[in-house]
């Protein structure tokens, strides 16, 4: 479990395969570790990196604004310690806002665009912006982990679930409610369309959260059609590791990168 120096942050991540760069970004309450089915079943020719962001995991640091451009500047600095200029962006949820305005800040260095539970385009909706909720899942762990099972259903609740809802509950409280400030904040909209490079936005069928209208507005905005993952909640990076791949790969598969993105 390797770290790298990125400006004020020791950041944390997970680390398989070797060939074109694929970096992979993870959501709220959650850690580098949700990618860890993906980055076991990688094929060969890909590099997957999983960082832990700031204030979430094992990523050493001190907080900042915890905003959307803020959290792409320190995607680009992670990518910038480890000499990649150019890769694959993979997201899911929080981590899905991340890599698209990652995407709006630099294009030229994404390679292709992969999301997974894609939040608002338009702005977080007043009635699911909860403060409150963010203080309760921090006080009560037994809340916590009902609530994190709640959003991905069909996860198997084996040894690395347990430690995943674990390392999730010791998120900072800052950055928890820095990440809803920020996607209450966050409305790119249409401008999407402006990152220009191929898209792929999926959804589970039975997210509580990210429905499928919010998914399919997301992928009206990207221009391209959303694709829902049947029978899995929010989290299909865990829930459905295969059946992510299977969309995965062939997305990534449409622009090859040369001298592996470095």
């Amino acid at each position: 479990m390797p770290t790298v120096q990125v400006g004020d942050l020791s950041v944390h991540y997970l680390e398989a395969g070797s060939g074109e760069p694929v970096i992979f970004v993870h959501g709220n309450w959650a850690s580098s570790g949700w990618w860890l089915r993906v980055l076991e079943r990688l094929p060969v020719g890909y590099r997957g990196l999983a960082p832990d962001l700031r204030g979430r995991g094992a990523t050493q640091g001190p907080d900042n604004d915890y905003l959307m451009p803020s959290l792409a500047a320190d995607l680009w600095h992670f990518a910038d310690a480890l000499q990649i200029e150019r890769c694959h962006l993979v997201g899911h949820s929080l981590g899905a806002a991340v890599v698209l305005q990652a995407a709006l800040d630099q294009p030229t260095r994404v390679a292709t665009l992969a999301v997974l539970a894609p939040p608002w385009v338009d702005g977080m909706p007043d009635e699911v912006y909860q403060p409150d909720r963010q203080q309760l899942l921090k006080d009560n762990p037994d809340f916590f982990a009902q609530a994190i099972k709640a959003m991905a259903p069909t996860a198997p609740e084996d040894d690395l679930w347990r430690e995943l809802v674990a390392i999730g509950h010791s998120q900072r409280l800052s950055a928890a409610n820095g990440a809803i400030n920020a996607l209450r904040a966050w409305k790119p909209g249409d401008t999407l369309r402006n990152i220009g490079v191929p898209a792929l936005v999926m959804g589970g069928e039975l997210d509580p959260l990210v429905t499928t209208e919010t998914v399919k507005r997301a992928a009206e905005a990207l221009g391209v059609e959303a694709q829902i993952i049947a029978g899995v909640g929010h989290s299909a990076n865990l829930e459905a590791p295969d059946r992510f791949l299977a969309l995965l790969v062939p997305h990534w598969a449409k622009v090859r990168l040369e001298g592996g993105g470095a």
